[in-house]
């Protein structure tokens, strides 16, 4: 297989549902078929670039536990910016084919990306994450949750990991959920003991998401771009995120 990048995301979790995505720059990572995986749960974790994860992984009890069983992969990131990186990772096109580079241009875009074709498809898709974000799936999916980007970052990602488990009740095929702390953390200007602390909380919710998901559920963890300020920026390339693909 050619190197695994953020393009490979949505084509692995369409796969697993059992949909088509319109067009795709990446492609299926078969490595998981074998898993008999019938549900998706992508959890994106804003700035957990690949050198950031090794840093933090003899930490993490929750997601060191979900590596261990599964595979880590170096994934190539397509920008250093939160949007066209979600919208790559949601989509499985590059930046410049799905040209969605800011929220406006999110909230514009008539790209469907894989919640709203699952949902098309009969299966029930939640997405939970920040408000702007959440907003370009309001009445086109079933399941909708938008946190203010104001809060702290721990207190938006508690709001985002209850988010998530209260929609895990509901029972969704696919759900995709984004954890903003660390990068949050990042542009506060503080140091990796808080970046630690920021991590350390997300694993927890981790931990509780696993619990909550029903059995044969994929989960992808993934960063969005590296770290792209302050004291642990990545300067050079290869710019590249972890990319965790587990199950329960």
């Amino acid at each position: 297989m050619s190197r695994i990048s953020l393009l490979d995301i949505a084509p692995t979790a369409a796969n697993v549902l059992g949909i088509s995505l319109p067009q795709s720059d990446g492609h299926s990572i078969d490595a998981v078929a074998s898993w008999g995986c019938n549900n998706v749960v992508l959890i994106i974790v804003d700035s957990l670039g690949y050198d950031l994860y090794i840093w933090l992984r003899p930490r993490l009890k929750n997601i060191s536990a979900l590596a261990d069983q599964g595979f880590v992969f170096t994934a190539k990131a397509v920008s250093n910016h939160t949007t066209p990186s979600i919208a790559t990772i949601l989509s499985g096109l590059l930046p410049e084919h799905h040209q969605i580079f800011d929220k406006q241009g999110a909230k514009d875009s008539g790209l469907l990306s894989i919640p709203e074709i699952a949902s098309a498809s009969g299966q029930k898709s939640a997405v939970i994450m920040e408000e702007n974000g959440a907003q370009v799936y309001q009445g086109l999916i079933e399941i909708v949750g938008g946190v203010s980007d104001k809060l702290s970052p721990a207190e938006f990602d508690r709001e985002i990991c209850r988010r998530t488990l209260e929609a895990l009740s509901l029972r969704p095929k696919l759900l995709v959920t984004y954890f903003i702390g660390i990068d949050k953390i990042v542009h506060m200007g503080l140091g990796p003991k808080d970046i630690l602390e920021a991590a350390l909380l997300i694993d927890g919710c981790m931990g509780e998401i696993v619990r909550a998901a029903d059995s044969k559920t994929l989960f992808i963890i993934c960063g969005d771009h590296p770290v792209h300020s302050g004291r642990l920026k990545r300067t050079k390339e290869p710019y590249c995120v972890a990319l965790i693909l587990a199950h329960n």
